[in-house]
């Protein structure tokens, strides 16, 4: 995750200095929170609060260089309105589409309306699609609901448009608010794998680049933001 700008619209944020133990190993960009009062990285199903970002990277291993690579200290970007960016989360598409809906086999985790008020951008096409989308085609997310139960897929019903093959791959911007899913394995981005109640939620998109933005929603600063 990259520092965007702070709730108020502010570019400029700073970075503190937070004891962490030699030997771990944080990236900058990684979210994390603090256990026993030292910096780690935030779990991919994190649900406690979060200090922040790291602002610079701690290798955990000994650096000619960089003699803060394992080092006592770390910088975090630690303010609780601050947002930040990460590349939107894919899906693939399975097959059973139509010109309206898009079914997806690893959205059965989630819960009926929870994409709501997205959009989906059309990113790439299986060689034998017949998709009549354009890529980087922008279509809002009107609905969303399971099939089976136990769940077997979700379907995100969209604006109209061309129907989508199977492994056509699409970006999902999720909605203002959504606060489910799982980070990535470098704790710095969004994924749609699980439905962890996550201690950051999306407050922006940036479609143009394939940028959602996040900001913390539980703060060890007793800060929330809701």
């Amino acid at each position: 995750m990259k520092f965007y700008q702070k709730l108020d619209g502010g570019v400029h944020v700073s970075a503190r200095e937070y004891d962490i133990a030699a030997a771990t190993a944080i990236a900058e960009g990684q979210l994390v929170k603090l256990a026993d009062g030292l910096v780690v990285a935030a779990a991919v199903n994190e649900t406690g609060a979060v200090l922040g970002v790291a602002a610079e990277n701690h290798s955990g291993n000994a650096d000619a260089l960089d003699p803060r690579a394992n080092g006592k200290k770390i910088l975090v970007i630690d303010d609780p309105d601050a947002i930040y960016q990460c590349k939107a989360p894919q899906i693939e598409a399975a097959a059973g589409g139509s010109g309206t809906t898009i079914v997806v086999t690893g959205l059965k985790v989630f819960s009926a309306d929870d994409f709501n008020g997205g959009y989906v951008v059309l990113l790439s096409k299986a060689a034998d699609s017949t998709n009549t989308d354009k890529i980087g085609t922008v279509r809002r997310i009107t609905d969303f609901a399971t099939t089976g139960s136990p769940a077997t897929s979700g379907t995100l019903t969209v604006e109209s448009g061309g129907t989508p093959a199977a492994g056509d791959v699409y970006a999902v911007f999720p909605p203002i608010g959504f606060a489910k899913g799982n980070l990535d394995s470098g704790r710095a981005a969004l994924v749609l794998s699980a439905t962890a109640n996550l201690p950051v939620k999306v407050v922006g998109h940036d479609i143009g680049f394939g940028k959602i933005n996040l900001i913390a929603g539980k703060h060890v600063f007793a800060v929330t933001n809701s």
